[in-house]
């Protein structure tokens, strides 16, 4: 693709997009369509590419020395790899054609660890705050803690020290806690946990957002740009384990830019991780997922990364986390979150009107969610179908009030009046399913739950109703049923987000017989299980369906 007047680095940014938007880079799909959507901006009409404006910042930033490591001894400066000029260029590049204002205000970066994601976050930072042409431009490095915030900040500061000619042009002053030029009011400043009101961003840089509870940072960093021209809000970590939280939420509001379902044109996303598909214990497809491959993560170093995961599964969930980007609920969780995904089906329920079916239910109190489980067969194959149903006067305070929010925008859960639980909506949403499917039996926790299931009994006498105490003599066999189900692919949900988050936090209690109880994480009780539960239960009355029942077996 040729540029008019451009450069260098221009020529680089769209030879890596050109590569990998073809396939002859490895990346994953995430990032195809990202390296797609920059070429079809430089093509398309609506948007000015603006070659010198991405040979300044990459100048500036390889004018920058190294703050930490061998290169920082040696008095290296930076040196930028394709995929960091791509990512500048999709930064920076594009302007309005008739404002000339640039087109990217907020930025995605999922970069797996020990990839130079705070020497690249830092050297934006410090482009930012003095070589932007903004007045009083305020930088903020966002984190939860003092070391999160200093991991990104320190460089900043030892890159400015180290620069003699960047102190003496743009008058700088470089303190512990800031860096300052006084001559222009800008300056860079880190912020740990909840911001206060008045700041007036220009830059704002939230580090490792994936350990935020709330979205505190976030909005306030946003709602303070709104005088800035052409702001930056740049959001870059590493996967976690809240796939509750806000950064989660972010990544799937990137997604689905990328993948062309909604359009924000202001956003620029480069999630780099594995795809769906990809067998991690493959190690080629770690390479996939880190894009400083043989510059700042050595083989050797992802090797080691890789065997640990391949024969510590314990420690497997935080290996793939920080280093595939892979999210996870829980270090310790039961159930494989890839094996899971890749049980995701579009099939609805339309589609299997009529068929046999089996449900739970397991009522909460009044600041819970209560969950509603439908098993479909459709012939061998086992559809699972959850609804949700919580009370809106629970979600104001709750660490989950931001994903609670988002998943019933999008259907995946009911929030029902008031701040008590809502029998009759649950019933409703019973009854209807009973009308369209072939319902055999209901399972159903007995704490809370007897006069539903009496209501049920009366006016469906040919549905069989049990109550299911928890237990492990209860839980053992349909858990050992439902695991080896997913690792089998012969089981299928609904894709719904709130059941996918519920998979990831359940954890195992197996007692000296090495039989298997649902668990939430230890002290985690904002992670729910309620959905898998009613799963589980759903699932066991199909195991011991009528005619299946074996003499003298029954839930007590």
């Amino acid at each position: 693709m040729w540029l008019e007047g451009d450069g260098p680095f221009s020529r680089k940014a769209v030879e890596y997009a050109e590569q990998v938007a073809s396939g002859s880079a490895p990346a994953c799909q995430q990032i195809q369509q990202a390296c797609q959507r920059f070429l079809d901006d430089i093509d398309g009409d609506e948007w000015e590419f603006k070659p010198k404006a991405v040979e300044r910042v990459c100048n500036f930033i390889q004018l920058l020395p190294h703050s930490k490591g061998q290169w920082a001894s040696k008095r290296e400066t930076i040196r930028l790899e394709p995929w960091q000029v791509w990512v500048l260029a999709g930064i920076f590049g594009f302007v309005h054609p008739d404002t000339q204002l640039r087109k990217v205000t907020e930025a995605l970066l999922l970069i797996p660890r020990k990839n130079g994601k705070s020497t690249f976050a830092a050297g934006i930072a410090t482009y930012m705050a003095f070589l932007d042409k903004e007045a009083g431009a305020e930088v903020w490095i966002g984190a939860n803690s003092k070391d999160q915030a200093d991991a990104c900040f320190e460089p900043a500061r030892q890159m400015v020290l180290r620069s003699p000619q960047l102190v003496e042009a743009a008058g700088i002053e470089v303190h512990a806690k800031s860096i300052f030029s006084p001559g222009t009011g800008s300056f860079i400043r880190s912020m740990i946990g909840k911001p206060g009101d008045g700041s007036n961003p220009h830059c704002a840089i939230l580090d490792e957002a994936h350990e935020n509870d709330s979205s505190e940072q976030y909005d306030t960093m946003k709602t303070g740009m709104g005088s800035r021209t052409q702001p930056l809000l740049l959001t870059i970590t590493t996967a976690g384990f809240n796939v509750a939280g806000p950064c989660r939420q972010l990544q799937v509001d990137a997604e689905n830019v990328l993948a062309g379902i909604v359009t924000t044109p202001t956003l620029f996303a480069a999630i780099f991780t594995i795809d769906k598909e990809d067998d991690w214990t493959d190690f080629e497809v770690w390479k996939k997922a880190n894009p400083n491959y043989g510059v700042s993560i050595q083989e050797n170093y992802l090797r080691n990364q890789y065997e640990e995961a391949l024969n510590k599964p314990a420690k497997k969930a935080a290996l793939l986390t920080k280093h595939l980007n892979v999210w996870e609920n829980s270090t310790s969780g039961w159930l494989d979150q890839r094996a899971w995904a890749a049980c995701s089906s579009d099939k609805t329920l339309a589609e299997l009107t009529g068929k046999p079916a089996f449900a739970a239910y397991d009522v909460s109190t009044q600041t819970d969610i209560s969950a509603l489980a439908l098993c479909v067969m459709d012939g061998q194959t086992p559809y699972f179908f959850p609804f949700f149903f919580l009370p809106e006067g629970a979600v104001q305070g709750s660490k989950n009030a931001d994903a609670y929010r988002s998943w019933a925008s999008s259907g995946h859960i009911i929030l029902t009046p008031g701040n008590a639980t809502d029998f009759a909506a649950i019933k409703e949403q019973f009854e209807k399913l009973a009308a369209q499917f072939q319902i055999k039996g209901v399972a159903y926790d007995p704490w809370q739950g007897h006069q539903f299931a009496q209501e049920i009994q009366d006016q469906h006498p040919n549905i069989e109703v049990r109550k299911f105490a928890q237990n492990i003599g209860n839980y053992n066999p349909v858990m050992l049923e439902f695991e080896a189900l997913i690792a089998d692919n012969k089981l299928r949900h609904s894709d719904n987000a709130c059941m996918n988050w519920m998979a990831g936090n359940v954890s195992i209690r197996p007692n000296s017989a090495n039989h298997l109880f649902p668990n939430k994480p230890d002290k985690q009780h904002h992670l729910k299980i309620d959905g898998i539960v009613a799963a589980l239960m759903a699932y066991a009355m199909k195991m011991n369906e009528p005619e299946l029942i074996i003499p003298g077996i029954e839930f007590f």
